[in-house]
């Protein structure tokens, strides 16, 4: 049961908003029913923020549109740099992600509902920016092969490349690719952020809102159950004695970031 205590809270709230965005129209009522809806945190000035301004979004208020820009968008570009983007793309790839989260789809209410008052409004559009760039890129630079094991191999005279390529390139691309499949979208996105796209710890971090040592971390735990994954699998249909599939995995994995990038450009584009 709602205290008094609870009401003056919520006011101040709703005072902190409207302050933070001005000549945008804050629906006191809507904002404290958003806020007291979301029982298993306590509203904060940061969460009534991002509610405020994504709610008055969502009925459509320019001021508000124009506010998401100057405080959501503005620095997705900076983020972008290190992909050379020319501006036509830049500004088609901001577009894209005012839609995906403004845009009522279907009936049911824009996405940034959803996303707004945990934080990561920000973040969260450099990650949708970042995932939307790669899509294009990927679809500008396709070439006839995609086979990330093949083009390792291709690259010289090493005979243990050779060898790999002659007999293990298609059962590890299918044990690469099952095992990328199992991983969940963060991780995924990870992976394609950080080995596609060139984003580095630091912009991941920023990205996610995370620590530096969280993102090197996570990168870390990805790439070992990405490859504990493919051995499980390659273990299951590959007739090999233990210790030459430990041998075979140690060659994969000296050399996964050079082949991941096209394995992950194949699972990425079946995503």
């Amino acid at each position: 049961m709602a205290t008094s205590d609870d009401a003056d809270r919520l006011a101040e709230l709703c005072a902190i908003a409207e302050r933070a965005w001005p000549g945008v129209a804050v629906d006191r009522g809507e904002l404290a029913a958003a806020l007291t809806a979301r029982a298993d945190v306590a509203p904060t000035a940061d969460a009534a923020v991002e509610l405020a301004l994504a709610l008055a979004c969502a009925r459509g208020d320019r001021t508000a549109l124009a506010a998401f820009d100057r405080a959501y968008l503005a620095d997705v570009p900076a983020g972008l740099a290190h992909m050379k983007l020319d501006q036509a793309m830049i500004d088609d790839l901001l577009q894209e992600v005012r839609a995906k989260l403004l845009v009522a789809e279907d009936g049911a209410p824009p996405r940034v509902l959803a996303y707004a008052g945990q934080g990561k409004l920000r973040g969260l559009c450099q990650v949708m920016a970042a995932r939307a760039a790669l899509t294009r890129l990927r679809g500008t630079r396709r070439t006839t092969s995609d086979d990330g094991v093949a083009a390792l191999a291709a690259a010289g005279d090493d005979p243990e490349l050779a060898f790999l390529k002659a007999h293990y390139r298609d059962a590890f691309k299918a044990a690469f690719t099952e095992a990328a499949g199992e991983l969940d979208a963060r991780d995924r996105n990870l992976l394609r952020l950080h080995h596609l796209g060139g984003v580095t710890l630091d912009q991941l971090a920023a990205m996610y809102g995370v620590h530096r040592a969280t993102a090197v971390r996570w990168l870390a735990d990805v790439r070992k159950r990405l490859l504990a994954g493919t051995r499980t699998r390659l273990r299951a249909t590959l007739s090999v004695s233990a210790e030459e599939l430990d041998s075979i995995m140690e060659l994969i994995g000296s050399r996964l970031d050079a082949s991941v990038r096209r394995l992950l450009d194949s699972v990425a584009a079946k995503a």
